[in-house]
């Protein structure tokens, strides 16, 4: 059984690396990837785990991106994780995403809601803070009755504690990608507020997309399997899966991914021995 998108507490994912692969391994899950945002962290700490436990892991991360195309998530998967201009990058979308959050929670606090930097970090595990910790903030104080209503109410693009973040567009996303010897694949297509701008990402050498995911309707998943198939794509697929109380419980192993997928996932893993 494969998995190809999850996250653990190197991003906003609720599980420590090796107790995410203790799980997967329970659920039968036997090739996967993890899939941090804008940080390969879990990966490098799960590496050992998972050669002892017999799970073949992916290199992989979920850039998050903004840009002429919208926030679009862009998965990486295969790439060289010693590349400098990896790293560079990582580094650069850490500092960034710090001083991000820093003014979203100085805005929140000008709107009357009391949050600190510190229970956000607390809340990242010294991984990467992303939007969810200041909403879990945000309802741990009382604010809102949920993270996910204190997400919708403050932080979501256009409300009033929303900062833009420093720009990465997909196209960035998709050429560093290809530079560090990775292939690029679209995120969830089916769960975005606006249209995906196909026509656009294909031009900038997209290479697969997410076609099976647990939000996607059965007509969505024939939709983008029928993308993907016209324009030559691989496809995808994971649960996503960042916690079990999390806004995406969906667990590891559980979204059907056909036996076409391990093919270029083996090629994926061939480059990397």
């Amino acid at each position: 059984m494969m998995d190809l998108h999850m996250h653990t507490t190197a991003s906003d994912g609720k599980l420590a690396p090796a107790d995410l692969l203790v799980w997967a391994k329970q659920r039968g899950v036997t090739h996967l990837a993890i899939t941090d945002h804008d940080t390969v962290d879990g990966y490098l700490l799960a590496r050992e785990d998972a050669a002892r436990l017999g799970l073949a892991l992916l290199p992989g991360i979920e850039w998050n991106t903004d840009g002429p195309e919208d926030e679009l998530h862009i998965l990486g998967y295969g790439f060289d994780m010693a590349d400098p201009r990896l790293l560079h990058v990582m580094d650069r979308r850490q500092r960034e995403r710090i001083e991000w959050i820093a003014e979203m929670i100085e805005r929140c606090n000008r709107l009357g809601v009391a949050i600190t930097m510190e229970e956000c970090a607390a809340r990242a595990k010294g991984g990467v803070m992303v939007r969810t910790h200041v909403a879990e903030a945000i309802a741990e104080r009382g604010y809102s009755p949920t993270p996910q209503a204190a997400f919708e109410t403050y932080l979501r693009k256009g409300c009033a504690a929303y900062v833009p973040r420093p720009s990465f567009s997909a196209r960035e996303a998709i050429e560093l990608t290809h530079e560090v010897g990775g292939i690029a694949v679209l995120a969830h297509p089916g769960i975005y507020s606006f249209e995906v701008k196909l026509e656009a990402l294909l031009a900038y050498g997209l290479d697969g997309i997410e076609v099976y995911y647990p939000k996607h309707s059965a007509a969505q998943t024939a939709f983008w399997e029928r993308q993907a198939k016209a324009n030559h794509l691989i496809c995808s697929g994971g649960s996503d899966f960042h916690g079990h109380q999390s806004r995406n419980p969906y667990p590891v192993g559980s979204v059907p991914i056909p036996a076409e997928v391990k093919e270029w996932w083996k090629c994926c893993m061939f480059h990397q021995h």
